[in-house]
């Protein structure tokens, strides 16, 4: 398991976050009670912090770090691993990634009675 990013808001609020196969995720802890959030606007509804003040003002930055961090990931791994496509280009309407794995059903062969698709 990762270990999880944490924000000490003050000694009865505080937050941590990590990933997992869905996306972000986070664990709210507000006064004596905990929750697990989906949802940044959730987020902000549970702690209930108003604008303005600098509780609130490192609970923003932190949160933008984090969408900078998930960005940065996201188009990290979009990155082709070589510079030429896995699969060359038959029709602008197929997808190179279902291409390449094989998956889909404009993989599959309709003339050949050996391969089958399930529908």
């Amino acid at each position: 398991m990762a270990k999880r990013d944490k924000l000490i808001l003050s000694a009865h609020q505080f937050i941590e976050t990590s990933r997992d196969i869905n996306g972000r995720y986070f664990v709210a802890y507000s006064g004596g009670a905990s929750l697990f959030i989906r949802e940044v606007k959730d987020l902000r509804r549970f702690l209930k912090i108003a604008t303005g003040i600098p509780m609130r003002e490192s609970l923003e930055s932190w949160l933008a770090s984090l969408a900078d961090m998930d960005q940065e990931r996201v188009s990290n791994k979009a990155l082709p691993l070589t510079s030429e496509a896995l699969v060359p280009q038959t029709s602008p309407s197929l997808s190179q990634e279902l291409l390449a794995t094989g998956f889909g059903p404009e993989c599959h062969d309709v003339d050949n009675d050996a391969t089958r698709m399930i529908t």
